[in-house]
């Protein structure tokens, strides 16, 4: 039996035939707001030619729903102040970062658009991620041979989702296991044993696209995390690839991101088996059986007060894995703009603390276990 990336559904194909409809895509758009500068921190790899910036390419959903308000404009269907402030500093804190034209990591963007009531049935209902995917068998070998190593055609869709976010989750003990470079593809963030979660969950959504899964990415921009969700079952699962973390509804099905949303006590209720996959990434230093509890105590509670803070701006994106081409992936040393980032890092601690985030969030040592 061909591994299940190889094999295209019959329905799929079927539905191609009658419709004629053709995959997915972005169209290309030059800038942020106008704005358009050269990347100044990014560094290409070698095979790009060394010391030779790329620039990035921001991209503009069209067509669907709420076009207007996706992408860069998302903070447009928030109706908290503080809210939708928080979204434009955290934008000002990822540009400062990247810069304006910083490759993938701001290319993502555009296709995100902010979860909330109006929204809620046309991202889990209404066609937000395309049903069929196209990725061609092939094209991407060694997210392939990293499936194979993880993957086989017995295991059901829960399963697979599973063994893909426990790779990711693991990828820090691979690679370079270094802080020197950020950015780059995702076979290059496989190799180099990236974790930050910007990374790792464009990791964990092409693997899974390429498993045959639907999947897409989830973030949190006020508390500045991102995640993602799958479908397993037709049921979108969020899943945290950074620190290996899932939820479960008390029926025992798949949590999506608007179940913890609207029920963030959901992580609190997590079975011993859920917990033990839970693998922080700190804050506390590692020393024995005490520290690994008190660092999943902390990432349980960072999830269910911060990231699904009920004044969160929470949104879903879409981001596909044979849509290579169309994006840059250039390597980062330094930040494009040090004092944007400090300004905006600035602007966000006092925005949170004002929206009501917990004093641990900027200081650990106020955590109480």
């Amino acid at each position: 039996m061909e591994p299940a990336f190889r094999r295209v559904s019959a329905a799929a194909a079927r539905t191609r035939a009658a419709t004629g409809r053709r995959p997915h895509r972005h169209t290309l758009s030059r800038g942020v707001a106008g704005r358009a500068r050269s990347g100044r921190g990014g560094v290409s790899p070698a095979r790009e030619g060394a010391g030779r910036p790329r620039r990035g390419r921001h991209f503009e959903r069209r067509g669907g729903m709420f076009e207007e308000s996706m992408g860069f404009n998302q903070a447009a269907l928030i109706e908290d102040p503080l809210s939708r402030r928080g979204v434009e500093l955290w934008l000002e804190r990822v540009l400062g970062f990247y810069g304006e034209e910083g490759g993938v990591d701001v290319e993502i963007i555009a296709g995100q658009l902010n979860l909330n009531d109006r929204t809620r049935e046309y991202i889990y209902e209404g066609g937000f991620t395309p049903a069929e995917l196209a990725y061609r068998p092939g094209s991407r070998p060694l997210l392939e041979e990293t499936l194979c190593e993880i993957v086989t055609p017995a295991m059901s869709e829960r399963e697979k989702a599973l063994a893909i976010m426990r790779r990711c989750r693991d990828n820090r003990d691979r690679g370079l296991r270094g802080g020197a470079f950020t950015g780059g593809s995702e076979e290059e963030l496989l190799k180099r044993g990236a974790i930050m979660c910007n990374e790792i969950s464009r990791v964990f959504v092409c693997l899974s696209q390429v498993a045959g899964l639907r999947s897409r990415c989830m973030c949190s921009h006020i508390s500045g995390h991102m995640m993602a969700e799958v479908e397993v079952g037709g049921r979108w699962w969020w899943m945290d690839p950074m620190q290996g973390f899932y939820c479960l509804r008390d029926d025992g099905g798949p949590a999506s991101t608007w179940d913890l949303f609207k029920d963030p006590a959901l992580f609190d209720r997590q079975s011993g088996e859920v917990r033990a996959d839970i693998r922080p990434t700190g804050p506390f230093p590692e020393g024995g059986p005490a520290a690994e509890a008190a660092n999943v105590a902390y990432s349980i509670a960072r999830h269910r007060d911060c990231y699904f803070h009920p004044r969160e701006a929470v949104a879903i994106g879409n981001y596909f894995v044979w849509e290579k081409e169309r994006h840059s992936f250039p390597w980062f040393r330094a930040p494009a703009d040090p004092d944007r980032l400090f300004r905006a890092r600035l602007a966000e601690m006092r925005n949170r603390k004002a929206l009501g985030w917990p004093e641990y969030f900027g200081n650990f040592y106020l955590f109480e276990l």
